[in-house]
């Protein structure tokens, strides 16, 4: 495949993943509904393909479920569930980053560093999102690396974040680059009751722009 049939075939799950989030999300499709790869592949002009691809980007996602036998169910995200795994994530990883922080080195403080730079300078876009994911997720990780609490960092994993969040939140991304900043200044300030206050405000933040954008959808269907 040359690299511009690779590229175009990218751009269309790309737009084809969005346009199922977004009937998911804005509650064109509801819960339990199926999700038939015939139907959408005719409605959107593309061919099963794409379909399925998205499908499993949004399995991933936690707004699909694939049954055997079945297809693709919708699981939409609700706003209590939105509510529910943000206030458990900024309680939890608030606790591990201040046992954290004093264990954290120089060199894990570079590190958070040198993360801080490559997401201030990415440019937010369908094709940047899966590195954005990873390098926040990094960031994160790197934060919490020196608790000593085994099942406070499990809880955290566990919890996770929600991929779906750098999609919605574009118009947010400089926010959230301006909060990590200030979460970083507070790791090398050393103050572990700041940091912890600090990645709470991030946490909820994000919970509450989340929330913004799916009522938003919601009221423009």
């Amino acid at each position: 495949m040359s690299n511009d049939a690779a590229s175009n075939k990218s751009t269309i799950v790309k737009n084809v993943t969005k346009r199922l989030r977004k009937a998911i999300l804005d509650g064109t499709l509801k819960e339990g509904d199926r999700l038939i790869q015939e139907e959408w592949a005719e409605r959107l002009k593309v061919s099963r393909m794409p379909i399925r691809e998205a499908l499993t980007q949004l399995q991933i996602e936690g707004l699909v479920e694939l049954v055997p036998h079945k297809g693709a169910v919708v699981t939409p995200i609700t706003k209590d569930n939105i509510e529910e795994i943000y206030h458990l994530r900024s309680m939890l990883e608030g606790l591990a980053v201040e046992k954290s922080l004093p264990y954290l080195t120089e060199k894990d403080k570079q590190h958070l560093y040198d993360i801080l730079i490559q997401m201030e300078t990415l440019e937010l876009t369908d094709e940047t999102n899966d590195q954005y994911i990873q390098l926040n997720a990094s960031f994160h990780q790197t934060l919490r690396s020196g608790c000593p609490w085994p099942r406070v960092q499990k809880m955290v994993e566990m919890l996770g974040i929600s991929p779906i969040a750098p999609n919605l939140l574009i118009d947010y991304y400089q926010e959230a680059q301006r909060e990590h900043r200030l979460i970083y200044e507070a790791a090398l300030r050393g103050d572990p009751a700041e940091l912890r206050a600090a990645v709470e405000y991030h946490i909820l933040r994000t919970k509450n722009n989340l929330i913004k954008c799916m009522e938003h959808m919601k009221k423009h269907t």
